[in-house]
């Protein structure tokens, strides 16, 4: 029981750093129709800027609370910067031509990262305080894990504030259903792009931080997780915050039970779950259509 237990509280880590990557790609893709495949290489600078940041050694908690709101707010920047300065030149050109040069991008960080951080692996350490465990019957959980999973709730509702309980949220829920109609209205939707884009690099910056002390730490990490990305934004619908949470849940039970008990089975489980969902319900399981 003990063992089932601690399967599901690593499917739910792992569905915290999906919902954190997946809620941002989602908001953009409402907003914008944009698909960002720059997504991926927006964890991977968080990472690495938390790994700048412990260079010194181990982080107090303090340090770390620092840390994490300040990569937070440096990938946020960048991403308007981005959006602002590169893709806003480009949505005309249509949503292949987007994704293509977002995938440009992609490749251009991680050459950009190895150039500045090397091609190393690396790793980070936990912050000072969060270093032990919590006993479930003979296995111990790592106190840092669990503090994670607090993290992620909170996000979770943050989010869920701010989309359904303000004007700005109001708005990017109006632009996901009718972008031209909000247009009309007066709603300067260029900024809504642009505010959108830089919550959505802020979350996945978060992310990378967040995960830097968990993960091998590699200029390409951005492009593995980011399939799984994908598939959470596939199942539970592109431009749907409450289906990115249903579909990194899913996601990351399937992969924490599938590497215990189905290792072989896992990964095609996933991918025959997105294909009968595309079938039946090609917005995902919450998706709205586009207009």
């Amino acid at each position: 029981m003990e063992d089932l237990a601690l399967q599901f509280m690593s499917g739910l880590l792992k569905a915290m750093f999906l919902f954190l990557l997946a809620s941002g790609l989602s908001l953009i893709f409402g907003v914008s129709r944009v698909l960002n495949l720059t997504h991926g290489a927006f964890y991977a600078l968080g990472a690495y800027l938390m790994l700048t940041l412990t260079r010194g050694g181990a982080l107090n908690i303090g340090g770390f609370i620092a840390a994490l709101v300040g990569i937070t707010a440096i990938m946020a920047l960048f991403g308007a910067i981005f959006e602002a300065v590169l893709l806003r030149r480009v949505y005309r050109a249509g949503m292949l031509y987007v994704a293509l040069v977002t995938f440009g991008a992609l490749l251009l960080i991680e050459e950009g990262i190895r150039i500045i951080w090397g091609a190393d692996l690396n790793a980070v350490p936990r912050p000072l305080g969060l270093q032990g465990g919590i006993a479930i019957g003979p296995h111990q959980l790592p106190l840092y894990n669990v503090v994670l999973l607090g993290i992620g709730a909170a996000i979770a509702l943050l989010l869920w504030c701010l989309i359904e309980r303000t004007s700005i949220g109001l708005k990017i829920r109006a632009a996901a259903m009718d972008r031209e109609t909000l247009s009309t209205l007066g709603v300067q939707v260029p900024r809504l792009y642009t505010f959108t884009f830089a919550l959505g690099a802020g979350l996945a910056g978060l992310a990378g931080a967040l995960a830097a002390p968990m993960v091998t730490i590699q200029p390409t990490m951005g492009s593995v997780i980011i399939i799984e990305t994908f598939a959470v934004v596939v199942i539970g619908g592109l431009g749907s915050l409450l289906g990115s949470l249903v579909g990194s849940i899913i996601v990351g039970e399937i992969d924490a039970f599938g590497v215990i008990y189905a290792p072989q089975l896992s990964l095609p489980l996933l991918y025959l779950l997105m294909a009968i969902i595309l079938v039946v319900r090609p917005t995902g399981l919450l998706g709205t259509a586009e207009k």
